[in-house]
């Protein structure tokens, strides 16, 4: 019983994972650890902020003509 219990908790942490990474949600951990280790001096967005560009990044703009 208790191996089941290792293993279907394994499982949960594992699609927490899984869904966390395919939604984005982790997009702005990332960019957190990115930063402080590559460009350390530089300030850091806040979360709303960092969100907002990346939808603005990811929006079409359609034109005409």
């Amino acid at each position: 019983m208790t191996r089941v219990r290792g293993w279907l908790a394994d499982g949960a942490r594992g699609l927490v994972w899984y869904l966390r990474e395919a939604s984005g949600e982790t997009a702005y951990e990332r960019y957190v650890a990115h930063e402080l280790v590559v460009h350390p001096g530089r300030p850091v967005l806040d979360r709303r902020t960092f969100e907002r560009r990346r939808q603005d990044d990811r929006t079409v703009h359609a034109r005409c003509c």
